[in-house]
């Protein structure tokens, strides 16, 4: 059984007559690791941001537990948002006003959590990723890489089904690459299914259980 299934999906804009996709289909099963391998423009970025409900396909449908996310309302979209995905970005997308835990505990807000219990769960997950120390921290104080490593602790604090990676290791050097690509095969081995987008076939190769390749918005193999 499939937690998210897009069957025959196209993302087409008027401007240009541009699809980024065209006709993909694609399952992803519960507490799977699947990586999406293409280069920049291949609509890899485009199908994740369909698959977390962040856009909406022109044609086909994206089925989660069975129900097609074009017929949710905004609402709705954004309780699948917070109860199934989590996201993580290459460009991090912190709120550079607010400490990391702060940042952490964001989703438990949108949830109405109380300050006292999102505190002490943000404190337990940063610890969980190696900040204990850097709890109070603000991102501009942090680097790239204890960037990374809070808006993952930010995706994990909601226990999301599914974590939506866009180029996760993309901006930082490759000693601290393994270390975010360990705490995101952690995450995969206590259960939550994986999406992540890369460039890179050595990165997919190695932690992905299941590659598919993509080009000029089309899925070409799976491997």
């Amino acid at each position: 059984m499939s937690l998210v299934a897009a069957k025959d999906v196209w993302r087409e804009y008027a401007r240009g007559g541009i699809a980024a996709l065209a006709g993909v289909s694609l399952d992803v099963a519960p507490g799977e690791f699947v990586a999406l391998l293409g280069r920049s423009g291949s609509g890899k970025s485009t199908l994740l941001n369909l698959l977390g409900g962040l856009d909406r396909p022109s044609r086909g449908s994206i089925l989660v537990d069975g129900r097609d996310l074009a017929t949710m309302n905004a609402r709705e979209l954004s309780l699948y948002r917070r109860g199934v995905c989590g996201f993580i970005f290459q460009s991090f997308n912190l709120v550079p006003t607010l400490p990391a835990w702060e940042n952490v505990a964001l989703p438990l807000v949108f949830r109405g959590e109380a300050r006292t219990a999102r505190k002490t769960k943000a404190l337990a997950m940063l610890d969980k990723v190696g900040l204990a120390s850097r709890v109070n921290n603000r991102p501009t104080q942090l680097s790239g890489g204890e960037q990374q490593r809070v808006a993952i602790a930010r995706a994990l604090i909601g226990q999301p089904r599914m974590l939506l990676c866009d180029e996760p290791t993309g901006n930082l050097d490759s000693a601290t690459s393994s270390q975010i690509m360990q705490l995101l095969r952690d995450a995969h081995s206590a259960g939550a299914a994986l999406v992540m987008v890369t460039h890179d076939p050595e990165l997919a190769t190695q932690y992905a259980q299941r590659t598919v390749r993509m080009a000029d918005g089309k899925l070409q193999e799976a491997a």
